[in-house]
């Protein structure tokens, strides 16, 4: 039997700029009527700045609400943006990342399931000069790996999409791993079955195959981003991810674009500068 895992991405939650709770409350109904094994959240759950705490807290009880076992892994808004190759301001530090760990619990894990291993990594460390944390996931992948069946296919689950065209690409683009964290960390898996890498934070549906490793870009439940004439890697929409594991295989499907409204983002930073400058708005008024 396949293992059904739902995939949500970039759900921008607050409890006082709840921009994009109409969205969220239709998920959850979506979501009670197709009981998923498991859902994972990659990143981005809180709207906009990683040090409000009131936003952390509100996103937790909204994913307390999932109607399904659930697990999650921190995006740049959520403990701030990588330190080589970040746009926002706020970058990750131990603050920030004890903020999560102490809201959220872990920030990466692991787990087979269907004949899988299933990995989330914390993406916001990777390459982080001097960061301890990015030493520790480093020590507990090789650790992991190094305790798993080398025949069992791999899916990992990290925030930022691995490259934007192509893995040998050099440029640093913030929006994907920058290319010293991409080589290190596709260095740990040589010789291994990595089979399907599922990322969010570009509010994009993209799904390709390269080298017998599926890349599937998950789109935002909340907007979409950029402008209509901004170039698009993939498809400019909101949605959520099926997943269908079984032994031999993963299949994807994009679920929730004909229900959710596509709000677009790039209104509110014209109108107001940023989300957290835009007029309040309580959760409990939508």
């Amino acid at each position: 039997m396949a293992f059904r895992l739902i995939q949500l991405s970039d759900p921008h939650l607050s409890a006082t700029r709840a921009f994009h709770q109409d969205n969220w409350e239709q998920v959850l109904e979506a979501l009670a009527e197709e009981t998923p094994d498991l859902i994972i959240v990659t990143g981005d759950v809180v709207l906009s700045d990683p040090d409000e705490d009131a936003d952390h807290v509100f996103a937790r009880a909204q994913l307390d609400r999932l109607p399904a076992p659930w697990r999650v892994i921190p995006g740049n808004h959520d403990i701030g943006d990588n330190l080589v190759s970040g746009a926002m301001a706020k970058r990750v530090d131990a603050t920030r990342l004890d903020r999560w760990t102490r809201i959220w619990g872990e920030d990466r894990w692991s787990f087979e399931a269907a004949g899988w291993l299933m990995l989330g990594l914390n993406a916001q460390v990777l390459n982080a000069p001097g960061f301890a944390a990015e030493a520790a996931q480093e020590n507990w992948l090789t650790a992991r790996l190094a305790a798993t069946d080398p025949t069992l296919p791999i899916a990992l689950f990290l925030h930022k999409p691995l490259f934007m065209d192509h893995p040998s690409e050099t440029a640093t683009d913030q929006s994907a791993v920058d290319p010293e964290a991409r080589a290190r960390l596709l260095a740990l898996f040589a010789g291994r079955r990595l089979r399907l890498v599922a990322s969010g934070h570009k509010h994009q549906w993209r799904a390709f195959d390269l080298d017998g490793v599926r890349h599937v870009w998950a789109p935002s439940t909340a907007s979409v981003n950029g402008a209509p004439n901004a170039r698009s890697w993939g498809l400019r929409e909101v949605g959520y991810v099926a997943h269908s594991f079984d032994p031999t295989r993963v299949r994807q499907r994009l679920l929730g674009q004909h229900m959710l409204t596509r709000h677009e983002s790039y209104i509110v930073k014209l109108e107001h500068g940023s989300p957290m400058q835009a007029p309040p708005l309580p959760a409990d008024s939508v």
